[in-house]
């Protein structure tokens, strides 16, 4: 079998001088940084995932707190519009109850009260068998 150039004799040793001492010191050093980079890079890289793994988290609630609030205000404002239109009633009702004509009618009506000379004449509410009587009839 015929000997490459790349492969050594197996029986022949290397001599320790000065050189190859050197050499092989500069290839462990070499070979450490480049572990030593590889740590870095992966602890660095890890940081990183986890700052970014953070701040979308972050984001991600906060969107949810804000489409939250959106539909608060929403609801609120609805609220508003109807104490606003009830407000507005409310208004109207008392400019009616400033009104004498108002209340002397309002007082004829619930209370039953007359003015001199009057005859009131109650006649009941027509129930609903009353109603479905007269509508069956016609």
């Amino acid at each position: 079998m015929p000997l490459t150039s790349k492969q050594p004799y197996k029986k022949t040793t290397q001599m320790p001088t000065d050189y190859t001492k050197t050499e092989t010191r500069k290839k462990m050093i070499s070979r450490n940084r480049k572990i030593g980079l590889y740590r870095r890079l992966t602890l660095m890289t890890l940081v990183f995932t986890l700052i970014a793994g953070s701040l979308i988290f972050m984001l991600i609630k906060q969107k949810h707190v804000l489409a939250e609030k959106e539909q608060q205000k929403i609801e609120l404002q609805q609220d508003l519009a109807k104490q606003k239109e009830k407000q507005d009633d409310l208004k109207i009702q008392i400019a009616k109850l400033k009104d004498d004509d108002y209340i002397a009618k309002l007082a004829r009506k619930d209370l039953f009260l007359s003015e001199d000379g009057e005859i009131i004449f109650s006649i009941p509410k027509a129930s609903e068998k009353d109603k479905k009587k007269t509508n069956s009839k016609e």
